[in-house]
Formats: structure tokens, C-alpha cells, sequence
């Protein structure tokens, strides 16, 4: 089965990110439309993530990382939990307060927030590093053939 999990981690991180933009935006300016344009952000970039952390769990057993990597994955796997608990939470919260930021509570969803999109790119940059520096699940080039004389 390929690994789809690079394909949709870029998704949650930017919707998410722009999401945050748009409340805090909408909350500075006092425009409506910014916010629902961040709810409808949320909703997809909640669903996005979740569908990353899934591919991303189906393919920590399938791809090779070089040992001094496997801390780097460890750490990746427990901010993408944290990440996705944070964000399932302001999700419902948000349904729950009808898609709307929960009256009396805008100031503590919006931090909130932010520490959700910080963990998220966090967790972005330690999956980063496990590609760039280590190799996961990428395969080996062979060393150049030497120039001619």
C-alpha cells in the first residue's frame, strides 16, 4: 500500500495556520465574514488532520528510518497526538457553540488555538527532519558514477 501521508500533511498545517489568521483577524477587525471563513478553514483542516495522523499511523510500522531517527519519529507521533486531541477539542467546542467562537470564551479558544497551530508546526518540522536528515521513507540514491578523464 503507498504512503499517502506526505501527500496530506501540508493540508491540515495550512488550512489550520490560516484558520488562526482568519480569527484573530476577525476578532482585531470585528469582521464577521473572517470568521466563518475561519470556521470553514477549521472544519477542513480538522478533517485533514485527522486523515494525516491515520495515513501517518498506518505508515510508522511500513517505512525505514535509520535508528538515530527513531527519536525524532517518537517525538513527531506524541505532538500529533497532542495536536490532534487539541484540535478535536476546539472543533466540538466550536459545534457545540454552533459554529460560532464560544461567547465569554473567544480569548481562551484563540490561545487555545495557537497552541494547537505551534504544536502542529512543531510536529511539522520533527517530520521534516525525520525526511530531510534521516531518510524515512525515502530510498537511497546510489553514489554518482565516477567522471570520465
Amino acid at each position: 500500500m503507498p504512503n499517502f501521508h506526505p501527500l496530506l500533511t501540508h493540508f491540515p498545517v495550512a488550512l489550520l495556520s490560516f484558520a488562526l489568521l482568519a480569527e484573530w483577524a476577525a476578532r482585531a477587525l470585528g469582521r464577521g465574514e473572517l470568521s466563518r471563513a475561519g470556521w470553514w478553514t477549521q472544519a477542513a483542516g480538522s478533517a485533514g488532520l485527522a486523515a494525516a495522523a491515520l495515513t501517518g499511523m498506518l505508515a510508522s510500522d511500513a517505512v525505514a528510518i535509520a535508528p538515530a531517527g527513531r527519536h525524532y519519529l517518537e517525538i513527531h507521533q506524541e505532538i500529533a497526538f497532542v495536536s490532534c486531541t487539541v484540535f478535536a477539542v476546539l472543533l466540538f467546542w466550536r459545534i457545540a457553540a454552533r459554529t460560532k467562537l464560544p461567547a465569554h470564551r473567544e480569548t481562551a479558544f484563540l490561545l487555545l488555538f495557537t497552541a494547537g497551530v505551534l504544536a502542529l508546526w512543531a510536529g511539522a518540522w520533527y517530520g521534516g527532519e525525520m525526511v530531510f536528515r534521516f531518510g524515512a521513507g525515502v530510498q537511497p540514491i546510489p553514489p554518482p558514477l565516477p567522471l570520465p578523464r
